[in-house]
């Protein structure tokens, strides 16, 4: 039956009393819920917290996981969270907590440099990469960021070298290395490019490196037949553009000028724009000899500006491949990246951005390009340097604070001992670090290495054995004591310290031909041989063929008199080839 309208409106109403009663009661409760819970997760993240000050990771998780039950998206949580899984050793398990905090704090630095710790203990180097610049880019005066970046960095840059050493394309990238490392115009410089080409004469760029050398040196006849021989190996060689138009400059033959840096332009401008600087201001054309991108150029050269730019010229196509032969730098940077599973596009998109001078951009897409086994032997040539370039970069803008001096003197020293070769100065930085930090056995260690470099064997042997009475594990301390054992030639007193490195290490193939020297030395000819002979069958680097004439001499101790005798072939071979080369005056083969 209905209802007169008035009895409804009644009804609606004591209703709607009591629902609006039952909404008061439940908001009530939920604001007496929620502030429970509110105490509760500030409980749980304060006795976390302590925890993790305290060193207690693994106790301070359970609580972190229930903290985050409560609220996912706080960001301190997250922060926790990924620290201590990584702390605990779940490297893999840490990388989404750490995800979510960066994306909570996209300006904050640290999620970033723990997530690059992280991805780096997974050896998954270009995301460690990408995480650490990140950090340096967030907060580039930060000292914390900076450090952990170039920690990683010069790791990296070890690990690198240790790799190179084992091949003579890696050698000879590694000589290549040692070059850039010396001022332009240094007498030594075109002597070590030398030996890199003599090593690895196939190498991309290295005529053209030669050439450039010999122009800085005032060696106009070297470096016009090497500018020739780096034309024939590769017509579209912009490096060797530039010298061959630098040549023809010297000539007055301006028409030559103006073809081949017009053509630079086209193809690279910011190749081009960076010449300015170095271009020798005498070498300038009479007026309207020269036109287009040239006329810029000089004119760019006159006024000593660093911001000369050019316009790209049209391209026919965006095939990388094409791109890349023709080296079109700029335009290969332009494409999409490409499929996470194509190594040589992403070789090749890092080799881009290394030539650019973008090596923030360069690291991580190299770091792909030579991921996995047989790595590229330039890729990894190109990843050093801008490892080198980006370790010091962020050196630069570490802003000095009063809390962290002993940190920064322990990043300047690594990158003097580690990246520049320069010893001494990073003797003075670690001893101004242990100043602050007496006792820290790694900063110990490292000038003790420092200290080896620098010609100072006896201190070098006090301040590792001051290192492994601190802490025995210092494996870098070993090392060093090894290094001075074998100089000293007291091969016994060796032979221990090798061992245990090659068993902590068994990929480092250095390593292991230094534990077969003191092997063959101490008469433990088995171990000498199963360590030397695989690595030389692999080629590992013997130019004088040193190491060849150890192994014949090794195998006819065995009996092995006919593999002897072949060792001993090559062995002289190799020296004679080695007294032919323009560097057979030098001495420093490791």
């Amino acid at each position: 039956m209905a209802r007169a309208p008035g009895s409804l409106v009644k009804v609606l109403r004591a209703r709607s009393g009591a629902s609006l009663r039952v909404i008061v009661w439940i908001a009530v409760l939920a604001a007496g819920c929620n502030a429970f819970a509110q105490n509760q997760f500030k409980t749980l993240v304060q006795k976390a917290f302590e925890l993790h000050q305290q060193g207690q990771f693994a106790a301070a998780l359970p609580l972190l996981h229930r903290a985050y039950g409560l609220q996912p998206e706080d960001y301190f949580v997250n922060l926790l969270l990924g620290i201590d899984s990584l702390r605990t050793g779940d490297a893999k398990g840490s990388v989404s907590f750490l995800r979510k905090a960066s994306r909570l704090r996209p300006k904050e630095e640290y999620p970033q440099a723990y997530l690059g710790e992280a991805y780096a203990r997974q050896t998954l180097f270009a995301e460690a990469a990408f995480a650490y610049l990140k950090a340096v880019e967030v907060a580039p005066g930060s000292s914390e960021s900076s450090v952990a970046f170039v920690d990683f960095a010069l790791a990296r840059f070890g690990e690198i070298s240790a790799l190179l050493r084992s091949s003579n394309q890696g050698l000879a990238a590694e000589y290549r290395l040692r070059a850039l490392a010396l001022a332009p115009g240094e007498g030594s410089r075109m002597s070590v490019l030398q030996r890199a080409a003599d090593l690895d004469p196939s190498a991309p760029g290295i005529w053209s490196d030669l050439a450039s050398a010999a122009l800085e040196a005032g060696d106009t006849r070297a470096a016009a037949e090497d500018c020739r021989h780096a034309l024939e190996l590769n017509p579209n060689d912009l490096a060797a553009w530039i010298v061959d138009a630098q040549l023809a400059a010297q000539t007055a033959d301006w028409k030559r000028v103006n073809q081949r840096l017009n053509a630079v332009a086209q193809r690279s401008p910011l190749t081009l724009s960076r010449e300015a600087e170095t271009w020798p201001r005498q070498l300038q054309p009479p007026d309207n000899v020269v036109s287009g991108a040239a006329a810029k150029f000089f004119a760019c050269v006159r006024a000593g500006s660093s911001q000369c730019q050019f316009a790209i010229g049209p391209v026919a196509g965006t095939r990388l491949d094409t791109l890349f032969v023709e080296q079109r730098w700029e335009q290969i940077t332009k494409l999409p990246p490409p499929n996470l599973l194509k190594k040589q596009a992403w070789l090749r998109r890092g080799i881009a951005f290394a030539k650019l001078g973008d090596c923030g951009r360069g690291i991580p897409a190299l770091e792909r390009g030579v991921a996995g086994s047989s790595p590229d032997s330039y890729g990894l040539f190109q990843l050093s340097r801008c490892y080198s370039q980006q370790a010091g970069r962020a050196a630069q803008q570490v802003q000095q604070s009063a809390e962290n001096q002993t940190a920064l003197h322990v990043m300047r020293g690594d990158i003097f001992l580690r990246l520049q070769a320069k010893p001494e100065a990073a003797i003075s930085e670690y001893e101004q670090a242990l100043r602050e930090n007496g006792n820290d056995p790694s900063v110990i260690e490292r000038l003790a290495e420092a200290q080896f470099s620098a010609g100072k064997a006896d201190a070098a042997r006090a301040s590792a054995e001051s290192a492994l009475k601190i802490d025995p594990r210092q494996m870098g301390a070993k090392r060093t004591l090894a290094r001075i054992a074998m100089q000293d030639r007291d091969y016994s007193r060796a032979l221990p310290y090798l061992r245990e490195l090659a068993a902590r290490n068994p990929g480092d193939v250095t390593g292991q031909v230094e534990l077969a020297k003191a092997c063959a030395q101490t008469g433990a000819l088995d171990e000498a041989w199963q360590n030397l002979s695989p690595a030389l069958q692999h080629g590992y680097p013997d130019e004088k063929g040193t190491l060849h004439y150890l192994l014949g001499t090794v195998l006819k101790k065995m009996g092995r008199t006919t593999e002897a005798e072949r060792a001993f072939a090559e062995a002289t071979q190799l020296s004679d080839d080695f007294q032919h080369k323009s560097y057979r005056d030098q001495d420093d083969q490791r």
